[in-house]
Order: structure tokens, then C-alpha cells, then sequence
């Protein structure tokens, strides 16, 4: 019963997740938008920017670019923070890291593998919340790759004449 209900749960905090990321990337792009614009005008440059946003752009997608950034960043981090905690390398951290997001969980890394003492508890609550958030961030990344993925599928079959409602 444990499994099916951490498959749930990481797949509806990663939708939530997903949807907060769009909205936040939406806002952003949106502002460096209005910036470029206002900065162009100044200037009396074209005032039509190739990346602006337009209600022709469905809403959930997002820059494959931005998505994985994200999770390269934060393996980054689990770089950073386990080769402090454990002693690892920063190539044994970022593989640890990797291999425990993507779940195939090897087990030839494991953090706190040494005795516990009360000080290594408050590492070890913080090392399981990372990694439980870094899985919901592993599957919010799939679902947005998934999300772009089916928009350019769609995209493609509308130029090639298909109806896509039915797809």
C-alpha cells in the first residue's frame, strides 16, 4: 500500500508543483518582457520581441531549457550538501543525488551510513526532506517535458491538417 501511495503523492505535488513553476515562469518571462520592451522603445528599437508571450501560446508550456535547469541546479546543491555532510567527492554527491531522483537507487551511496548520533537525527530528517523533495521535482520536470512534448505533437498534427481535439 506504500508504494501506490507514494506514487500519488508525487504525482499530484508534482502537478502542483508544475503548476506554480508555470505561473512563476510566466511572470518572469512576462517581466523581462515588458522590461526588453520598454528598454527598446527608449531606444527605437522594434518593439516585437520573438519570445513575448501571446494567447497563441498554450499556458503550461514552458522552455525545456528552464525545466532542466532546475533540477541540474538543485542536484547541484545535493552536490554541495552531501559532500559537506558525508565527505563524499562532489562526483560521488551529484551522482548520488541523480541516481536517487531518477529512483533506480543503487545503494553503493548512502548518506548517514555511519553510526547516527543525536547530532547526525537533524541531518538526516533534512536529508529525507530533500530527497522527497527532489522526487516531486524529478516528476514536476517530466510532467512539464511530457506537457511541451504534447503541445508540439499537437502543434504538428494542426500544420499537417489533423484534428487534434480527438487526439
Amino acid at each position: 500500500m506504500g508504494i501506490p501511495l507514494m506514487i500519488m503523492y508525487l504525482v499530484n505535488a508534482g502537478d502542483l508543483l508544475a503548476f506554480l513553476f508555470v505561473k512563476y515562469h510566466s511572470i518572469i518571462r512576462h517581466f523581462v518582457s515588458r522590461i526588453i520592451r520598454q528598454q527598446s522603445q527608449r531606444l527605437g528599437l522594434q518593439t516585437k520581441l520573438p519570445f513575448e508571450i501571446t494567447h497563441q501560446i498554450v499556458q503550461r508550456q514552458v522552455a525545456i531549457k528552464a525545466i532542466l535547469s532546475v533540477l541540474v541546479l538543485y542536484i547541484v546543491t545535493g552536490a554541495v550538501l552531501f559532500s559537506n555532510w558525508e565527505g563524499w567527492s562532489y562526483i560521488d554527491a551529484a551522482y548520488f543525488s541523480f541516481i536517487t531522483f531518477s529512483t533506480i537507487g543503487l545503494g553503493d551511496l548512502v548518506p548517514g551510513k555511519g553510526t547516527l548520533t543525536d547530532n547526525e537525527n537533524g541531518k538526516s530528517i533534512l536529508c529525507a526532506l530533500y530527497l522527497l523533495y527532489g522526487l516531486v521535482l524529478t516528476t514536476m520536470c517530466f510532467k512539464l517535458v511530457q506537457d511541451d512534448l504534447f503541445s508540439i505533437k499537437r502543434r504538428i498534427l494542426t500544420r499537417l491538417g489533423f484534428d487534434t481535439q480527438h487526439h
